[in-house]
Formats: C-alpha cells, structure tokens, sequence
C-alpha cells in the first residue's frame, strides 16, 4: 500500500521561497519516478504572486542525502578511469553532448583573457567533472558534496573540493566565473549560493546558471509525468521569468540567455516517456546481465535520438527543457 501523501505543513514549510507568499496552489502529488528511493508522495505547488513552482512542505534537510544514490550523475573512480582508458567512445559522448555548455562559457573565458580578467573557474555541483574536463580550461575548482565526485574529478588532474557553496573557505574575489549547471533547482533557500557567488566573483566576473524550464513546451505537454520536476530531488522548479527574479533578488541581472542543450533537452524528454531506461537509475537499482543492459542502452540512445528534432525546435521558439543564462552582479561590472 502506498503511504499518504505528506500533509503535514504549515504556514511556514507552504511559503514561497522566493516571496514568502503563504496560499500557493497544489498542482500535482509527484513521487520519485528515476531512481525510486523513496515511496512517498511530495506536493508540488505554484506560488499565486509570483508563479514560483516548488515542493511543499519541502522535505526535511536530514533525509536530503538518502534521496541522492551513489553514482547520482556521475560515474564511479573506476568506472571513471575505465571511461579514459578502454572506452573512449563514452568520454567522447559526454565532450559531444555538452557541446552546447562548453561553447556558452568559453565565450566568457576568451573574453575575460582578452582583456587581463581571467582568475579561474569554479564549477559547483560539479558531478565526475565531465564539463570540467569537455571545458579545458586552467585554472578550474570543481565543488561537490560527493566524496566519489570528487575523487572522480581528481582522477581527471582537475582540482576539486567537498562541501557546499555557502560554507566553503574561498578567498573573496577569486573567479571570473562560477558555472551551476542542475544546481539552483536542489537549493532552497537560494540565498546562501547565490551570496557566495557574489563573494567570489572577481571584478566583471560572471554566473552561469542552467535549470530545468518549467515553461517549456514538455513541461506543458507531460505535466506531472515532465521529468524535470524530478522530485524530491528538485526543490524549485523554475522558469525564465522567476529565475530572472531570483538572480535579482539576489543581486545578478541576466546578459544573455539559451534553450539550447543537446545533453539536457533531449534525455529529459525520454526520461519522461521511459523513466526505467534511464542509465544512473538503472545503476542504481542494480545490475542486470551484460546483454541486457547493452539492449537498455542502446533503446535509450534511439529514444534520446528520436527526440531531438522536437527539442531543437522548442528550444528555437525559446521554450526549452533547459534555460542557461550568463550573469553579472547588478552593482558593479
């Protein structure tokens, strides 16, 4: 039998996180679809003020970690090193789909070289520093709260530390960038990593945020069965217009914005239509035999595949599975 949802809220686990509105609307009860580490039910409502979707009440910040598995968007060290080693095709999968995140921030690296700017990167929620290492740039701080992450990261001769953005001991000032890729949507409160990004941003340094669009035409299509909601997981699910409200709120102003993503579009398309196929969650929930994990593989492939002419053309019409913006702190350059 499954367990009731999770009724148990008040006044303060129902408020938006980013106005503090107390009367949000329950849209749907949503429970973990990818990796099933959990049979409860959590409440995803839309905030009346400011549109604001998010899970209320949140789950509490013990239970966070058991919601994550280990190998959640990242390879084990020895899966890892085998990638580099016996099976480049992998790593050159990876380096081809993040095609579209690697030419967002090297347009902002080559600008802050030409002009005598550049102090480095740090990249927060880092996974096995797939983009790190697709990137190639030096210097480069990947930051995670996943030992195994960061073992994973070091493995690739990137640098890499253990913690969260809020309390991590970083001198004031000492990037040009800092890159969240699929962060922002597991933090809330967001004010912790939104304030230590401006604390460690150099002078014309810049935040490059992506998160799951909550407006796009899947997200509208699917409903409750869009994987990007990914609950309990994604806290906050954003679309261009609160996420732009949010880097305000916080001190940023958006310079430029995309729909694009070859890696992120198209899997969250078949991950909403075939959840069981989608690689870490099969991981996760165990081997099978070799014949018929290469049978999942490649029927995830074909599926991801098929869907890209439909995301490249949501994403042409700004409507996206994935939003990525470039921003700057509002009070200085």
């Amino acid at each position: 039998m499954q367990p009731a949802p999770d009724t148990a809220a008040s006044a303060d686990t129902l408020a938006c996180p980013l106005c503090g509105t107390a009367d949000p609307v329950p849209l749907w009860e949503l429970g973990d679809r990818l990796f099933h580490t959990t049979a409860r039910r959590f409440t995803l409502r839309r905030c009346t003020a400011c549109s604001l979707r998010f899970l209320a009440p949140p789950p509490q910040p013990a239970e966070l970690a058991s919601f994550y598995p280990e190998g959640y968007w990242l390879d084990s060290p020895e899966a890892h090193g085998r990638s580099l080693g016996r099976n480049r095709l992998v790593e050159l999968y990876r380096r081809l789909v993040l095609f579209d995140h690697v030419r967002f921030v090297r347009a902002i690296v080559s600008e802050q070289q030409r002009s005598g700017t550049w102090r480095g990167l740090l990249d927060v929620g880092c996974g096995d520093g797939s983009f790190l290492g697709a990137l190639g740039v030096t210097p480069a701080v990947g930051l995670d709260r996943s030992p195994s992450a960061c073992l994973a990261v070091r493995t690739r001769g990137i640098s890499a530390l253990r913690g969260d953005l809020g309390d991590t001991p970083l001198a004031e000032r000492s990037f040009s960038i800092v890159t969240m890729f699929h962060y922002l949507e597991h933090v809330s409160p967001t004010a912790p990593s939104l304030e230590a990004a401006q604390r460690l941003l150099a002078p014309g340094g810049r935040l490059v945020v992506q998160v799951p669009n909550a407006a796009s035409w899947q997200a509208c299509l699917l409903g409750r069965y869009w994987a990007g909601y990914d609950p309990p997981r994604h806290l906050i699910d954003y679309t261009p217009k609160t996420l732009r409200t949010t880097l305000a709120r916080h001190g940023f102003e958006i310079v430029r914005m995309t729909f694009f993503s070859v890696r992120d579009n198209p899997t969250a398309l078949a991950n909403s239509l075939a959840p069981g196929l989608y690689p870490p969650a099969r991981a996760a929930l165990g081997r099978r035999g070799v014949w018929q994990e290469w049978l999942a593989n490649l029927c995830y492939l074909a599926l991801v595949w098929l869907g890209l002419p439909f995301t490249l053309v949501e994403s042409a019409f700004g409507h996206g599975a994935a939003v990525m913006v470039e921003a700057r702190p509002s009070d200085r350059t």
